[in-house]
């Protein structure tokens, strides 16, 4: 079948004014196989770098901000051998997308007026046609590019058909697909393009995996789609996993607030799926009781007590003696609780320093038996050893003399899971720790508050006892009072308590829908689908490999391998072990095979390719003409190949022989930039 491109570049233009006038030059493209030949130092990598420039990708050759156009279009240009100063430049892109639409985007390189991040988008074929056209500005190169309506990319996506997905950055955040990591697969630069097994896609975006994912999106393989569900399911459950922590600390607050302790207060994400956890326990009398029945029983001695006269300081007198013994018998009672509560919190406040120290010294050893073990990896020689000095290595503890370190060394990797199984008992243990003293802060303001309570009713007992006998009661009265403010800190608290433990047992279903989802999907397995697709990438590798005279490996034993999708041999990535001009011949066949699999399997593919200078490393003759031919008959499918060379013209007409092309020929000597003929 014949592919239709989503993208059809119809024509470049390059302008640069200066005192003596203008000069530039319009390049036409046709479907199919361009060639745009040209002298060396003549412009036409220029001409090529225009149209990256024009569509705002420079980003995907370096994240410098700066314009990646020669001195000629920024500086100073030379026309009939005289020096002229570039006063203004820009370049004009005219290109067309699958449906038929033609929109022309123009970028200023050099402006006084303009910033260079501004795109203007005609709706129209402006480069070839006079007309007037409907034209509106975006930005490029700034963020929000790729996201907002006013951005270039994000037009210029939209226009291509392609719906960029989110992908997981770093820093854990979702964030498009960024234009600038799918076009390596669609443009390789003269200086750098060719230097290695391709595509060079920018890593700076802080992507992850960002290679995998634009291999995934271009061939449209399956496994990309379940790769962004299990990354946006992971997104989802440490969401969770934060609210369901901030919702359980704001819990602890209200509980402080109502004087309330939490009993079997959830450890996990996982226990707030019981419905009854936590226990909210108040202190009424002395004793701890469940907050329904501690508000039930202090309605209920609010109850008898309003029943009764307050009585006056003659008629309590006799009870008041003993009341008062009891108080103050319950002042030192509950002083020497609240005494052995904070000794105990200083001992488990030592304990969380002990078990900081002790994490950290695991880490630390963690790291340096990593170290160690990558060392190794990487066939180092003389690596320290980690059981020097008659010290143990986990614990530091000094082995004494005569006591012999046991033969069966653990190996690096065992040390490893050893020391890495530590760190997950001691800080369950520190977890452990942190919870009791957050419930031991509870229960010894619970008991401040007792005190204080008590205190204040030793007083009034008193002061009752010193005061006139027909006075009421302040004992009885500030009883009555007290009563009533537990009762009614608890009641306001009461249903604040259990819409907070509802959230958390509602974050938790959700946690375990998310985990049992993210336990459906496949890790990573490739579909019958991706299979055949990879295949038929690793067939057309081959063939064309075989066609192009490759001979540093048989051509049968290059594979595409299936965790980075990149050319392999024996499951290492093909490099140094190839000839320089055999690596020349596997970019080609790479970004050809990827081409013919877009046109046949479907995916996302722009159906382009640019060349510029594919012939490097002194290539063969007969293999550069095998690449001219295998991009002639792509382009017969429907794709658009443009290759910029340097080949003599009557070489290059005989390698093109019987091939369909449009050939682009600037005669030897002259340049791209020429004065402009008004």
């Amino acid at each position: 079948m014949e592919l239709t491109p989503r993208l059809i570049l119809r024509a470049v233009r390059l302008r640069v004014e200066t005192e003596q006038g203008e000069v530039g030059r319009t390049v036409a493209f046709q479907r199919g196989l361009n060639i745009l030949r040209a002298g060396n130092t003549s412009g036409k990598s220029t001409t090529v770098q225009a149209i990256i420039y024009a569509l705002g990708l420079e980003g995907m050759l370096s994240p410098r901000r700066e314009v990646p156009l020669p001195h000629s279009m920024t500086d100073r240009v030379t026309v009939d051998g005289i020096d002229q100063l570039v006063l203004a430049s820009s370049v004009s892109l005219e290109f067309e997308n699958a449906s038929g639409a033609i929109v022309t985007a123009t970028r200023q390189v050099k402006t006084t007026n303009f910033d260079n991040t501004v795109i203007s988008v005609e709706s129209g074929p402006a480069v070839t046609s006079t007309d007037d056209f409907p034209t509106r500005d975006y930005f490029v190169r700034r963020s929000g590019a790729a996201q907002r309506e006013n951005g270039f990319h994000f037009f210029l996506s939209n226009f291509l058909g392609w719906a960029l997905p989110q992908v997981t950055h770093m820093d854990g955040t979702e964030k498009p697909l960024y234009s600038e990591c799918l076009f390596p697969f669609f443009y390789v630069e003269q200086k750098h393009g060719w230097s290695g097994l391709p595509p060079r896609i920018p890593t700076y975006l802080g992507i992850r995996e960002v290679g995998k994912r634009s291999f995934e999106y271009v061939l449209g393989l399956e496994v990309f789609q379940r790769i962004l569900m299990r990354q946006r399911l992971k997104s989802n459950l440490a969401e969770i996993e934060v609210s369901w922590r901030s919702a359980l600390s704001e819990l602890q607050v209200i509980a402080r607030t109502a004087g309330v302790t939490p009993r079997n207060e959830p450890r996990r994400i996982a226990d707030s799926r019981d419905e009854s956890v936590p226990l909210f326990t108040a202190s009424v009398a002395g004793e701890w009781l469940p907050m329904d029945v501690a508000v039930d029983q202090l309605r209920q001695a609010l109850a008898e007590r309003g029943q009764q006269l307050v009585k006056t300081a003659a008629e309590v007198s006799p009870d008041l003696e003993v009341e008062l013994q009891q108080a103050e018998d319950s002042v030192r009672s509950t002083m020497l609780t609240l005494s052995l509560l904070m000794e105990e919190r200083g001992v488990l406040t030592e304990q969380e320093r002990q078990l900081d120290l002790r994490l950290d010294a695991l880490n630390e050893d963690l790291q340096r038996h990593k170290d160690s073990a990558l060392l190794v990896r990487l066939g180092a020689k003389h690596v320290k050893s980690l059981a020097v000095d008659h010290a143990c290595p986990t614990c530091h503890q000094e082995v004494s003399d005569g006591f012999d370190i046991s033969a069966h060394v653990m190996t690096a990797a065992e040390n490893i899971d050893f020391i890495d199984r530590q760190r997950k008992t001691f800080s369950a243990s520190r977890e452990d720790a942190v919870r009791a003293l957050e419930s031991l802060r509870v229960r010894e303001k619970s008991l401040r508050h007792t005190l204080t309570g008590l205190r204040r009713q030793v007083r009034q007992i008193k002061d009752t006892l010193i005061g006139p006998n027909s006075a009421p009661s302040l004992a009885d009265v500030s009883e009555r009072a007290a009563l009533q403010d537990q009762l009614e800190r608890l009641l306001e608290n009461e249903i604040a308590l259990e819409r907070q433990k509802q959230v958390l047992h509602d974050l938790a279903l959700k946690h375990k829908e998310q985990t049992e989802l993210l336990d459906g999907l496949a890790k990573s397995d490739l579909s019958e689908s991706d299979n055949k697709k990879l295949d038929l990438v690793e067939g057309h590798l081959r063939r064309q490999l075989r066609r192009y005279r490759f001979d540093s490996l048989r051509p049968e034993s290059v594979e595409i391998n299936r965790e980075t999708y990149r050319p392999s041999h024996e499951g290492y990535e093909l490099g140094f072990d190839l000839s320089a001009s055999d690596m020349i011949r596997v970019i080609w066949s790479y970004l050809f095979s990827v081409l013919r699999v877009g046109e046949e399997e479907g995916g996302n593919h722009l159906g382009l390719l640019i060349l510029d200078e594919p012939k490097q490393q002194e290539t063969a003759q007969e293999s550069y003409r095998q690449l001219l031919h295998q991009a002639a008959e792509q382009g017969l499918r429907g794709s658009q190949i443009i290759i910029a060379t340097s080949e003599e013209s009557a070489s290059l007409t005989a390698m093109l022989d019987g091939t369909q092309y449009n050939l682009i020929d600037i005669p030897d000597g002259e340049k791209i930039l020429a004065p402009v003929l008004i």
